[in-house]
């Protein structure tokens, strides 16, 4: 991602959340009824595959890994086809999670509950740690961000940038390794492909905004402006992140989505 230094014309007409909206009709339109081979990653599950798929949860969903790291053995109960049964899917594959049998088997169809191994605990550790590092160093992307001088509004937009950046970034790194099998898989993963890296650019854009409004005075009345459409966006691009991580996530375990 480029430092966040350029000029932005704070007065043109195509704002962050006419891009994002954009984006999400576009892309919408273009869904397919294709599943990926839930196998068809290039390569095992290790503990880079752990970081970019943590960069991809919400931070609910990451708290609930912090903590559970934190315990190692602790069971942890999520609901089927979720995003963190997803991961604790592929972390018991590596040996770094158990899959806790359930007594209630009713319950088996709509829970599903796992523990970290001592190991699994270790490598989602570090693997939150060097989540921390890169946020941090996207943060130092935006153009005049002082951390100990910025406004509160201004410190909550850079988190939340930082943040949107990396996810999209490792959404998309997971987009592009995936090896599905059929033609149809193949044309969705394009899709999603295309529809991730504009979401990246447009989280660009949003720290462009945030270094014009630090530049402008984040109370001036286009620092003002500038803070207004970065949040809207960002809005946006959380949104686009979310439906393209529940679709994937749908064509690899064939499970539909969860009701937000």
């Amino acid at each position: 991602m480029q430092p966040a230094a350029a000029r932005v014309n704070s007065n043109s007409k195509s704002s962050l959340q006419t891009y994002f909206a954009n984006i999400i009709r576009a892309f919408s339109s273009k869904r397919r009824a294709a599943r990926v081979n839930p196998g068809s990653n290039s390569s095992d599950f290790d503990a880079r595959q752990l970081c970019l798929w943590l960069a991809t949860l919400s931070s609910g969903d990451l708290s609930v890994n912090e903590s559970a790291a934190a315990r190692p053995g602790s069971v942890m109960i999520t609901t089927v086809g979720s995003a963190n049964d997803a991961l604790w899917s592929q972390m018991e594959r590596a040996g770094w999670a158990q899959r806790i049998a359930l007594d209630d088997l009713p319950m088996a169809h709509v829970a599903s509950p796992y523990a970290f191994t001592e190991a699994g605990a270790r490598a989602v550790t570090a693997a939150l740690a060097e989540l921390v590092a890169r946020k941090a160093k996207l943060t130092g992307t935006v153009k005049g961000f002082d951390p100990r001088t910025a406004p509160e509004q201004v410190r909550q937009l850079c988190g939340i940038f930082s943040w949107l950046g990396l996810r999209a970034l490792s959404q998309l790194t997971l987009a592009e390794e995936a090896r599905p099998t059929t033609a149809e898989a193949q044309a969705r993963q394009r899709d999603g492909i295309l529809a991730l890296k504009e979401v990246t650019r447009g989280v660009s854009m949003a720290g462009l905004y945030i270094a014009e409004a630090i530049s402008r005075g984040p109370d001036s009345d286009v620092g003002r402006d500038c803070l207004e459409r970065t949040t809207k966006g960002l809005r946006y691009a959380e949104q686009c992140l979310t439906e393209w991580a529940d679709e994937m996530r749908t064509h690899q375990t064939g499970s539909p989505p969860l009701p937000s």
